[in-house]
């Protein structure tokens, strides 16, 4: 009986654990980032990069559903060079989504949900 309470508690705080990773998903974060374009230059198509707390810079793509959103905000992606620097409250998504670079490379960078976005 004691082993059968222990695998059971092991398992509930086991289920417990996986429940938080996946609300640290939904956390928004409000930084201040860079809509890129770099294609032209043998850089990366669109995404953003992300300044961070600990002052390093991470390379962040918008999901499909967020394009819409950053489009009515910024203008058309028609573009292929800019850079324009922007407050971005976003979460991530959990999910890799590729993008084109120089010379044909794609490039995985983490996907992330755009919840508001501002030219600065």
């Amino acid at each position: 009986m004691r082993i059968w309470t222990m695998l059971m508690a092991v398992l509930i705080f086991g289920a417990c654990q996986s429940e938080k990773v996946g609300e640290l998903q939904q956390d928004v974060v409000e930084r201040d980032a860079k809509w890129v374009n770099m294609l032209a230059a043998d850089g990366c198509s669109w995404h953003f990069q992300v300044f961070q707390a600990d002052s390093t810079i991470a390379s962040l793509v918008a999901s499909e559903a967020s394009l819409k959103l950053i489009e009515a905000e910024l203008g058309s992606l028609e573009s292929s060079y800019s850079t324009t620097n922007v407050r971005l409250r976003y979460s991530r998504t959990g999910n890799k989504r590729e993008v084109t670079c120089g010379w044909g490379t794609l490039l995985p960078m983490d996907e992330i949900k755009v919840v508001s976005i501002q030219k600065q």
